[in-house]
């Protein structure tokens, strides 16, 4: 009963995702810099952003790095947290934010560390909330 209680509680919450995502390189190269999320509204990323992101990858990241960047709860520690996981996106997000990564494909962040990556690139990451 309460496992169902809580999915239905993360359902709610996370009904701003995307529904599908495109590369970076796709967005710029079509001049679409918009997504579509789940409750029918759309995201329209700024190009500031998009550049900023397009200088923190290397060739390879561009083509493979899928928008929007989905930030997750990180609840594995003793203190609540934040986290990016992918092979590309980790390490994406950890240039721009000046960190190390904790794993090829992890990133652990604070409150600090997302105000800033709000402040960066807030149109282009989603917060994904997870039990």
């Amino acid at each position: 009963m309460e496992e169902a209680f809580m999915r239905n509680i993360m359902k709610d919450l996370n009904s701003n995702l995307a529904v599908s995502k495109r590369t970076l390189e796709q967005m710029l190269d079509s001049g679409d810099r918009t997504y579509k999320v789940r409750d029918g509204s759309t995201v329209e990323i700024p190009e500031e952003q998009l550049m900023l992101l397009w200088d923190a990858c290397d060739d390879s990241q561009r083509i493979a790095l899928r928008l929007p960047i989905y930030i997750s709860t990180d609840t594995s520690g003793e203190t609540s947290a934040w986290k990016v996981e992918g092979r590309v996106e980790a390490p994406v997000v950890a240039k721009i934010l000046g960190k190390r990564l904790h794993k090829d494909d992890y990133l652990r962040i604070y409150h600090p560390d997302l105000r800033d990556l709000r402040s960066k690139i807030g149109d282009a990451i989603m917060m994904v909330f997870t039990p």
